[in-house]
């Protein structure tokens, strides 16, 4: 009879550790992506509308057995989707290619899951697979134009002319590339160049940033998603390189977030020593 040596056991949680934090990594980058909300109601909508409607011919499937097709359809292709974003998003600049090529990638098994989905509630159907994927391609594309109009007018961040920046002469929030903390001032770095150093505590100005995509990377650092050209693992720690070459160090306790954003799988393009 077979035996385990006492080391076995250990290797097995090890390895099943192993397994366990990428995908927990994964998991969190996906239900911290913007679109995130967005994606499930969107989804939710979807369902209710396909069910009510009877959509593609599923109205004379009794009610409860349309809510079920449509809900184990549309929640694996949300899921799907969910997961392509998580794999391709690394920044802005990624959504517009991500949803490109998922609308092809993403929708090409629809069908065989159409079926596979019809199977569940012992329905039997024949599927035309060229008229799924026109009409699946029909729907990704009026969906997405809708999403990207969406993303390409969003709302401006307001800059109150009593605030801090605009005192500072700061007229356009997405100037500000970065904010690090000296002392009781904070020294501003604009897309122009210019590095003013202002009176204020960093909680107020971060207050004044918080409608622009960037993040907190440490007590006295703030960077603006724009300005992050890669990153690089200095033993322990790891650093930000920012578009103009500045290397800001990222703490421990904020480098999850720093990870979930992506940013500590680009490689810097710049080439800064």
């Amino acid at each position: 009879m077979a035996t385990l040596s006492p080391d076995q056991p250990d290797r097995r949680r090890r390895r099943n550790r192993g397994f366990a934090k990428p995908a927990r990594k994964f998991v969190d980058s996906a239900l911290a992506l913007p679109g995130f909300t967005m994606l499930m109601l969107g989804g939710g909508a979807a369902i209710v509308l396909a069910t009510i409607m009877g959509a593609f011919g599923t109205i004379e499937l009794p009610f409860g057995t349309r809510l079920g097709f449509w809900s184990v359809l549309i929640g694996w292709n949300m899921a799907k989707w969910l997961m392509w974003f998580a794999w391709w998003i690394r920044g802005p600049q990624d959504w517009r290619r991500a949803a490109a090529i998922g609308a092809v990638v993403v929708n090409l098994p629809l069908p065989l899951e159409i079926p596979a989905a019809l199977w569940l509630f012992g329905i039997a159907g024949e599927i035309d697979p060229a008229r799924t994927w026109i009409e699946a391609g029909v729907i990704s594309a009026t969906l997405f134009i809708v999403l990207f109009f969406a993303r390409a007018h969003p709302a401006p961040a307001t800059l109150p002319e009593d605030g801090i920046l605009f005192r500072a002469g700061v007229r356009d929030l997405a100037a500000v590339q970065n904010v690090t903390a000296e002392d009781h001032y904070c020294r501003l770095h604009l897309a122009g160049g210019a590095k003013p150093l202002i009176l204020a505590r960093f909680a107020d100005v971060l207050a004044e940033l918080g409608g622009v995509d960037g993040e907190q990377i440490h007590r006295g650092a703030w960077v603006a998603a724009s300005a992050v050209d890669g990153a690089v693992r200095e033993g322990r720690v790891w650093r930000l390189v920012l578009a103009d070459g500045t290397r800001l160090p990222v703490s421990a306790s904020h480098v999850a977030a720093v990870r979930t954003r992506g940013w500590l799988r680009l490689k810097p393009k710049l080439g800064v020593a």
